[in-house]
Formats: structure tokens, C-alpha cells, sequence
């Protein structure tokens, strides 16, 4: 970070107490439903906003709804983790009026992605708490059996000493190694908060981006945004998620695809731009730290992220 270090979130305990909320996008209630009993059925007790389950034009509620479900939670001394129900859009309506305060005073665990990113980003620029970028409760538990690698890599972040994963592939860069804070998220939510108090600022950071149904050429922008708002060139290391959906679709003008997009980007940034991070709108993704220390080594044909879990001594 350029001024301080972040704060951990205090180590859940296990079994736990989770508070499910929604801050963004109507949730739908069978989904909903199923990821509470599947998370009771392992143990946990689970705690939902009765807000979740509402529905106002595209969102779970109003906003003063969504807001009033979500601190009602996070002033539950019993609740120690945070879990996010799904995603969309609606944090950006909310986020000058959640009491960053006390998110950062709770030092609870708060998970998810996608338009959550809009939440991971302002909890360290305005609470100094980091945070997980990970699964959500309907997307990841009440949609069918869980992913097994989602569900591990959950368990070992929040439970575990450290967690970590290599990546096969020809990267084209000599072997080597960088630390620094881990951060990221959805490209769209990044680029969007550049230039507010809300994207915080990190210095020699590990950076890990995805996007969702971008044609390419949108998504090559939205890096461009990153690079002028200077994001990029204070980077130790890019690495690349799933880009799903990020596919050309007018038949009349050049097809631009991801490949050349990487291009450029390896163009822009002074670090190492590395591809196949398993996280993104995908069932199989990493529990990934925002805001906190990680080492990247990469080897040949190979390269490797860890990170300590919340139970790390």
C-alpha cells in the first residue's frame, strides 16, 4: 500500500457464524434458499438479511433497504463472516453511503466478486480492512453442488495457514519472483472507480483482473484507463483470470480477440502480464485475498501465487 498496511480481518471460527447479505442485483430466492441450507447443512449457522429476498426494479430492494439489511449484519457481534449473495450491479448506488467506519472497526470477513469488487476496492481505500475476493452465496452454493476447487480453496483461505496455486503454461518470462499486496478484481468495477477515493492506491502490488462479455476491444480500453490513471505502471505483477464471454461479435469489423489484447497490455505494463489464473464468473475460481501479502515465483513453463490464510500465527 503507499501509506499503511492494511488490517486483517479477525480468523473466522469453524464452524461459523455467516451473515448473508445483498448490496446489488435481486437474488433469487430457490438459489438463495438452497445456499443457506447447504452451508447449515456443513455446520454453519447462517444469518440473512430478510432484505436479501426483496425486489425492486433490478436490484434486492431499495437502497435504503439494501443498506439497512447490510449494517443491521455487520453490528452482529455473533456474525463472523460476511458473504455476499450475488452480484450485478448496485454497490456503486450504495458505496458513499456504507460506514466504511465500521466495516473497518467490525474486522469481519466479507466475500464475493464481480460488482463486489466495487466493495473489496473501498473497503481498503476507506476502512484499511482487506478482504476476499471469492464465492457468493447463491452464485456458488445454491446453484447445484458446489465446485470442489471453489469450495477448498474457500475452506483453505478462511480456515487454513496459507493457500496457494501453480499455473501450467509457457509464460516467455525468465524465472523469478515478486511479493507485494494482492489485489484486483472485475476490470469493469476497477476502471470505474479510477479517479475516486473509493479504487485504493497500491504501490509494487500483485494485480489479478477478469471481465464478463466484454467484446475485446472494450476490454483493451478499459486497461488503456488503468495505464493513464498510472494503476498499471505501479504494478509488480498482472495476472489474468477468466474472460468470459470476451469474444468479437460483429461480423463486419475486424475481429480484435484477447490475444491481441494481451499484446498490448504486456506493451503497457513494466511487470510480468500472466495468463490462466483460475478465478472470474466461472464455477472453478480461487479464494483470492484483496489487500493483503502474496508471493509470486515463477518457474519454467509454470509460475506460482500463495498467500497466507486468516488463520495464519
Amino acid at each position: 500500500m503507499a501509506d499503511r498496511e492494511p488490517r486483517r480481518p479477525r480468523p473466522p471460527a469453524s464452524p461459523a457464524t455467516i451473515g448473508v447479505f445483498a448490496l446489488s442485483g435481486a437474488v433469487d430466492r430457490a438459489r438463495l434458499d438452497e445456499g443457506t441450507a447447504r452451508l447449515r447443512a456443513a455446520g454453519h449457522r447462517v444469518v440473512v438479511a430478510e432484505e436479501a429476498g426483496r425486489d425492486w426494479r433490478y436490484f434486492a430492494g431499495t437502497d435504503a433497504e439494501r443498506l439497512a439489511g447490510f449494517h443491521r449484519l455487520l453490528d452482529d457481534p455473533s456474525i463472523d463472516v460476511m458473504l455476499s449473495a450475488r452480484g450485478g450491479y448496485g454497490i456503486t448506488r450504495l458505496i458513499a453511503a456504507i460506514d466504511w467506519a465500521r466495516v473497518g472497526e467490525s474486522g469481519k470477513v466479507f466475500s464475493g466478486f464481480s460488482d463486489f469488487t466495487a466493495f473489496n476496492c473501498a473497503a481498503l481505500a476507506r476502512a484499511g480492512l482487506a478482504t476476499l475476493h471469492g464465492p457468493m452465496l447463491a452464485v456458488d452454493f445454491g446453484d447445484g453442488e458446489p465446485d470442489a476447487f471453489m469450495r477448498g480453496h474457500f475452506e483453505a483461505t478462511l480456515w487454513g495457514t496459507h493457500d496457494s496455486e501453480t499455473v501450467a503454461g509457457d509464460h516467455g518470462y525468465e524465472p523469478g519472483s515478486a511479493s507485494g499486496t494482492l489485489w484486483g478484481g472485475n476490470l469493469s468495477l476497477l476502471a470505474h472507480l479510477a479517479g475516486t477515493p473509493y479504487l485504493p492506491a497500491v504501490d509494487g502490488g500483485i494485480l489479478f483482473v477478469e471481465e464478463i462479455a466484454e467484446e475485446p476491444y472494450a476490454v483493451e480500453r478499459l486497461f488503456f484507463q488503468l495505464h493513464h490513471a498510472g494503476v498499471l505502471g505501479r504494478q509488480r505483477a498482472i495476472l489474468l483470470g477468466d474472460f468470459a464471454d470476451c469474444t468479437p461479435r460483429n461480423p463486419a469489423r475486424y475481429p480484435y480477440a484477447m490475444p491481441e489484447v494481451v499484446e498490448t497490455l504486456r506493451a503497457l505494463a513494466p511487470c510480468p502480464v500472466l495468463e490462466g489464473l483460475p478465478f472470474g464468473h466461472v464455477a472453478r475460481k480461487l479464494t483470492l485475498p484483496f489487500g493483503m501479502p502474496a508471493l509470486l515465483a515463477l518457474g519454467t513453463g509454470e509460475y506460482t501465487l500463495s498467500w497466507p490464510g486468516l488463520a495464519r500465527p
